[in-house]
């Protein structure tokens, strides 16, 4: 019996010759399994173009060559027999009528067993490759999506002379300052702005409000923007959008809102409040006499009413709606998501002739509370940020606003005026939720209708 070491030295001496032996089964065995077709049936292998498909097909297709043959030199031997017919001068109407009926047999036979050759095609196995295409679901991407951000500085808006007799933010106007200070406002311009800037494609406009949580994440205060610009290009990919003949995303004014405080309450508050309050009044005033002309002169916009819309969240989308209310004639467009609706505007809309917004496109969402899905009290994907930890996700909020929204549509019911409601089970009331179903409000203002 053979001691250990010994043992060690006759395995150290084989084992290679054993290893080689099983590599070389191994190799052997998928030589065969590949010439047998079952590496090929299973995918693992995709054949070169000229050795796929079964032997069968094969053997069909060296059949049908050699029918080709044999059929083209019928041809030309009845070609011959022509000329030497006529050379000889004998029966030669004869036999040209002859030769010209077998020939034209002849080809309809090659044309019967060409058509033939598609069935072969057609049995083939065809193995091709999936290319990956972007989803039109969310998670929308994050960041500029291939547009840019134009940035118009606020002492350039506010000294421009291109303002209205009626705009309060007018520079001499010293309360103006006071009702809004001057803050640096963001264009975004899609791809196509700069891939056709010497043809006349025109843009239709998208008014933002909360601006700084539309486009990017960095910028927002939650750590989760809308990813405004990446639901916009993905539509565009689609050609969803109604906008021009490019199917092209419109031009995006990113309104970014008040950060400071005035007696205790936030300025944001004030400008997105209801519209019976001087401070949302005069926003609306900037955005429809001063900004909006200053856009329409430096980018090339479509300036009609029903080309040029706005969009908010919570307050903002107040503020969006106020657009359409006091500005009918500028503003074609509003979509209102978790629309903080309040006294003033309500009333608005039941009083006002049916006229000023009869011919408008609105939109209203919200989550919250519905039968049996409930608003989860903590989510903890609203805290996976690489910007911002903290997410206060406002359980409760978008439930606590569903009277105003229950009142606004009951208001809009009675007028006869068309809009589009969405409810979302158990959404919550911030910028991850809304990133969720951005596409919606998106294309009830520039989808193309069935």
């Amino acid at each position: 019996m053979l001691s250990l070491p010994s043992y060690f030295l006759v395995a150290s001496v084989f084992m290679p010759f054993v290893w080689f032996a099983q590599q070389s089964a191994i190799v052997l065995g998928l030589a065969f399994l590949s010439s047998s077709g079952v590496l090929v049936e299973a995918g693992y292998v995709v054949p070169p173009p000229e050795n796929r498909g079964s032997s069968t097909t094969t053997r069909n297709k060296v059949a049908l060559s050699r029918t080709d043959t044999n059929i083209s030199k019928e041809i030309d031997q009845n070609e011959q027999i022509t000329q030497e017919s006529s050379i000889k001068n004998t029966n030669i109407i004869g036999s040209s009528g002859i030769i010209a009926r077998n020939k034209e047999r002849l080809e309809q036979q090659m044309l019967m067993a060409q058509k033939k050759s598609p069935t072969i095609t057609t049995s083939r196995r065809r193995l091709s490759f999936k290319v990956p295409s972007r989803e039109l679901q969310p998670p929308f991407p994050d960041g500029l999506n291939g547009g840019r951000l134009v940035t118009l500085p606020a002492d350039y808006y506010f000294s421009s002379s291109t303002t209205s007799t009626s705009n309060v933010f007018a520079p001499s106007i010293g309360s103006s300052f006071l009702l809004s200070p001057p803050r640096d406002i963001h264009v975004w311009l899609p791809p196509q702005y700069d891939e056709y800037p010497n043809q006349d494609i025109r843009f239709p406009v998208l008014y933002c409000h909360d601006g700084q949580n539309a486009i990017q994440d960095s910028s927002s205060w939650t750590g989760y923007s809308w990813r405004l610009a990446g639901a916009l290009t993905r539509m565009s990919e689609r050609k969803m959008l109604q906008t021009n003949h490019l199917h092209t995303p419109p031009i995006v004014v990113l309104l970014p809102c008040a950060q400071d405080r005035i007696a205790f309450v936030p300025r944001r508050h004030l400008e997105y409040g209801d519209i019976s309050q001087t401070f949302a009044q005069s926003h609306a005033d900037f955005v429809s006499f001063t900004l909006k002309p200053l856009i329409d002169s430096m980018f090339r916009t479509m300036p009609e009413k029903e080309h040029t819309a706005a969009v908010g969240s919570s307050l903002g989308g107040q503020a969006s709606f106020h657009l359409l209310v006091r500005h009918p004639d500028i503003f074609g467009k509003a979509a209102c998501m978790s629309p903080a609706f309040q006294p003033s505007i309500l009333s608005a809309v039941a009083t006002l002739p049916a006229s000023i917004l009869e011919d408008k496109i609105i939109y209203i969402d919200n989550g919250g509370d519905m039968d049996d899905v409930k608003v989860p009290f903590v989510d903890p994907f609203d805290h996976l940020s690489m910007n911002h930890w903290w997410n206060p996700g406002y359980w409760w909020l978008d439930s606590q606003l569903q009277p105003g929204i229950d009142a606004m549509r009951l208001a809009l019911d009675l007028k006869g005026i068309k809009y589009d409601y969405q409810k979302f089970a158990g959404g919550r009331h911030n910028e991850r939720a809304w990133s969720c179903r951005i596409d919606k409000p998106l294309f009830s203002l520039y989808g193309i209708k069935a």
